[in-house]
């Protein structure tokens, strides 16, 4: 079976709890752990069985109970420092009238917790808190209400601020990915295209070639046809001189 949530809560208050020096904060926490075991020991599952084993609720017990045998020495230590030497029997007597069972019980100990720190809160007040406080309940002047409402209302306001400039921010998210995506798709584009025109181009350059050697080599056949012809009829002509020469010689002699 896993943690619920009030286990969690549990665990979480008994492993901040040794790391606060804060008394009033330590109060609250000792007072919420067994608040949250109280509530862990009332739950039960469908077929009424506890839902948590009864050595995790000794354990649990056991380590609110360290706590608060720290707080109550903090506390006596203060008063002690304090000079209300009385407040500190007075307490101790209290406590033990009660049995162990009582002792050990979280509503007998977080009371006698609450007691301590409200001596301690008591004897700490100036005179005149004392008085007021004897006065009845605190009522808020109009001053006051109205500084809380204005506080009130800037939260609000911030509130809203906060969700338009989120609104904003998601809007602009927006349109910064249907930018990227447009210019994503006009590099593919471009990209196309300009391999299609080197293409183009490479098969134009590539006719031109052809279609350069052919006419050199026309150029180059009708150049040398004169020259070939030439040549050869001068070659005919120095042939035949020289055989008629030689037949004029014979008929000389």
């Amino acid at each position: 079976m896993g943690i619920n949530r009030t286990e969690e809560n549990l665990l979480s208050l008994l492993d901040s709890a040794p790391r606060q020096h804060n008394q009033a904060k330590l109060l609250h926490y000792v007072t919420t752990s067994r608040e949250l075991l109280e509530k862990l020991v009332a739950e039960t599952t469908s077929e009424g069985i506890s839902s948590i084993a009864k050595g995790k609720l000794n354990e649990y017990s056991e380590r609110i109970e360290e706590l608060a045998s720290r707080l109550a020495f903090q506390l006596e230590l203060s008063l002690a420092m304090s000079g209300d030497e009385k407040a500190v029997e007075t307490t101790r007597e209290k406590e033990s009238n009660l049995g162990p069972e009582q002792i050990r019980s979280p509503i007998a100990l977080s009371s006698g917790l609450r007691r301590r720190f409200t001596v301690q809160l008591e004897a700490e007040r100036p005179i005149h808190e004392k008085e007021i406080n004897c006065g009845g309940p605190l009522r808020l002047d109009a001053a006051a209400q109205a500084h809380i409402e204005n506080h009130r209302k800037l939260q609000e306001d911030l509130t809203d601020e906060i969700v338009e400039l989120a609104c904003q921010l998601k809007d602009r998210s927006l349109m910064m990915n249907q930018s990227v995506q447009v210019t994503e798709e006009l590099l593919l584009q471009t990209l196309d295209s300009t391999e299609w025109d080197v293409a183009n181009s490479l098969a134009s350059t590539g006719r031109a070639n052809a279609q350069g050697v052919e006419v050199y080599s026309l150029n180059l056949q009708n150049s040398l046809f004169p020259a070939v012809s030439a040549f050869r009829n001068d070659l005919y002509v120095c042939h035949g001189g020289s055989t008629y020469t030689g037949h004029l010689r014979r008929e000389i002699h």
